[in-house]
């Protein structure tokens, strides 16, 4: 079986879940003998691949760091003429005997439809995320969805990360749910180290993530006494205005915001963090999660999340009800015996969410459209 798949980032140059998803996937696919040509946007990293099924092929020029949402307002039409480029010459360049077509949301979507009409062979649709989720159900924007749309109306088979994004697909689409597979994503354990008193949230600053009930979260935390600090991680456009929200609510001596980490460094807090908190307003799934309970962090988890459905080891909160949030926090930070179980057992439930699992089920939904 041969697949050409079209990406828009991959190890090293990652954004997010995206990219993590994109190498777990083509890893284990490669190892059980599926060869798969990766297209992505030509980077300074000359990305190469050390599977033999694999090979990564570079399409074109981008200069804007690729991600689903450009955070800085003045490179947005750069940006959608990147975008826009892209598609246009994996379409125009994308040649071989292939068995399917699989991209990956709405930056591949124009070209894995225009190759299915063009070579005649089926595409599958991996949905990660919808405008929905990425604008935090307040200003979704028609753009986008009509892109979106058109993708899932076309692909012969639509991969969804969680129920909930499939239950999003369904109704705010209108898509067939018989047309779309369910497949949780997976986690290369981390490993873990001594921990430190550190509660901490890893993502980007944007609505989507909702970083803002963490701070709320943190200063309730902070005003029942628990001496503790909290870190947020990662950058977005929220960023400046979290910085401000800090100062206002009195608790920025005890809140760090360390900007955009490296890999190393993202593996190193996930290790030593005592609670992770992933407070999204509406996440697919939510890989982080995954990553920080294989670090063996007990992890409070938003239920509009799709891990939540899937991952019992963790703890559930509703995003807006900060109240919970911060009483989850302390009793992990105060009680060692709901710490020590969360952790031990968090890690043993982390070993069912491999990426060798992800590729057979992934294997099956090929087998179906061919």
């Amino acid at each position: 079986m041969k697949i050409a798949m079209i990406g828009w980032e991959y190890p090293p140059f990652k954004a997010g879940g995206l990219g993590t998803h994109c190498y777990g996937l083509t890893q284990s696919l490669a190892e059980k003998n599926v060869c798969v040509d990766f297209y992505m946007p030509k980077t300074k990293h000359n990305t190469n691949s050390n599977k033999n099924n694999l090979v990564i092929k570079e399409v074109g020029e981008t200069e804007i760091f690729p991600y689903d949402r450009p955070e800085d307002k003045e490179l947005v039409g750069q940006f959608f003429n990147s975008v826009y480029r892209y598609n246009d010459l994996v379409a125009e360049k994308v040649k071989g005997d292939y068995d399917l077509i699989h991209c990956h949301d709405w930056l591949t979507m124009k070209a894995g439809v225009a190759l299915k009409e063009k070579m005649g062979i089926p595409l599958v649709l991996s949905i990660h995320s919808t405008e929905y989720d990425r604008s935090g159900w307040l200003y979704p924007n028609d753009w986008f969805i009509k892109i979106e749309k058109e993708g899932m109306e076309k692909a012969d088979k639509i991969i969804a990360v969680s129920h909930f994004t499939k239950r999003v697909i369904v109704d705010k689409y209108g898509i067939n749910p018989d047309k779309i597979s369910v497949i949780h994503n997976a986690v290369y354990p981390l490993g873990e180290t001594e921990k430190q008193n550190i509660v901490l949230f890893l993502g980007r600053l944007t609505i989507q993530k909702g970083p803002e009930f963490f701070l709320k979260a943190a200063k309730k935390v902070l005003d029942h006494g628990v001496s503790t600090r909290f870190v947020v991680a990662g950058m977005g456009d929220m960023f400046p205005s979290l910085i401000d929200k800090a100062l206002d609510m009195g608790i920025s001596n005890y809140v760090i915001f360390t900007g955009l980490l490296t890999e190393e460094e993202v593996k190193h807090i996930y290790r030593i963090a005592s609670v992770y908190v992933m407070p999204s307003v509406s996440e697919p799934f939510g890989i982080t999660a995954l990553e920080a309970i294989s670090a063996g962090t007990p992890t409070i988890v938003s239920k509009t999340a799709g891990v939540a459905e899937a991952f019992r080891n963790c703890l559930q909160v509703d995003f807006w009800d900060t109240d919970e949030m911060a009483n989850k926090i302390i009793s992990l930070l105060r009680y060692d015996p709901l710490h020590k179980t969360l952790s031990s057992e968090g890690k043993r439930e982390i070993n069912l969410f491999t990426w060798d699992s992800v590729a057979d089920k992934t294997i099956n939904v090929y087998n179906g459209v061919i």
